[in-house]
């Protein structure tokens, strides 16, 4: 039996579990010890919703460029900044027909128009009631630690988050095999590489990096200023230092260092 649209919209403004929500440091206290942490969710995470909610044959995305803005730069003087529009139709069988809904973004400076994409994309999505709930959370104090140049969330923090995050919208986390021992020793390595993809960018080339912590609570999305053939997938990584760093008010993470475990 299909669904009705009521019922595809329900599906698609249902929380997600916590280890689908991404946490990022809006502001730091004057210590560097604790920071403001706002949650969002990932574009693949939006399509896997999408997929479950309506079918993967029952939505699509059109993208189109939007108009753009000269901002002045310090370092480059003036500096256009173009912007994308995305368009994400649902298809509706109660009418018979496509409804489409339209949100646009700024490009990014890494990446920039995949930058531009994506954030179109997700803000598209919130039209829909996808992650829209997120903008009703509180924002949370949590403990940051010194990683490089930049500041992460310590697993206490992402604990905390979990917890508070869990408490709020009454999602329990999706049944896992049995709890760890309380004393069991750490793992031996911080991040293990999903993917890699080489990029170009206005330095030379670089990548692109999925990991995933050893915990299986976090994916980063991370970028790696230079082409390292030592990097594939499965390969896992320790002494990790991820920097955040904002772009144009796009939050971008890069890797400053790291080891093969």
């Amino acid at each position: 039996m299909s669904k009705s649209f009521a019922e595809i919209t329900a599906a698609l403004a249902e929380p997600f579990p916590a280890s689908h929500v991404e946490w990022r440091i809006q502001h730091a206290n004057k210590e560097k010890t604790r920071g403001l942490a706002v949650p969002y969710i990932q574009s693949r995470a939006i399509q896997s919703r999408l997929d479950q909610a309506v079918g993967p044959y029952n939505w699509k995305a059109e993208y189109k460029p939007w108009h753009g803005i000269t901002v002045n730069s310090k370092e480059d003087g003036q500096k256009h900044i173009a912007s994308q529009l995305c368009g994400l139709a649902i298809y509706c069988e109660e009418r018979g027909e496509w409804i489409q809904k339209w949100d646009g973004a700024e490009n990014t400076d890494i990446e920039p128009v995949k930058g531009g994409i994506s954030d179109s994309f997700k803000r598209a999505a919130v039209l829909w009631g996808i992650g829209r709930y997120l903008y009703g959370l509180d924002a949370a104090w949590v403990e940051i630690e010194q990683r490089g140049k930049s500041y992460a969330i310590t697993d206490n923090g992402f604990r905390q988050l979990t917890n508070t995050y869990e408490n709020a919208v009454k999602v329990k986390p999706p049944a896992s095999g049995a709890p760890s021992a309380p004393n069991a020793e750490p793992p031996p390595f911080e991040y293990a590489v999903r993917t890699v993809e080489e990029r170009q960018f206005s330095s030379g080339n670089g990548m692109v990096l999925q990991l995933k912590s050893a915990d299986g609570k976090k994916n980063v999305e991370a970028f790696l200023a230079k082409a390292d053939q030592n990097l594939s997938e499965g390969v896992c990584l320790k002494n990790v230092q991820l920097r955040l760093v904002d772009i144009d008010g796009h939050k971008c993470t890069i890797i400053d260092a790291y080891e093969a475990a």
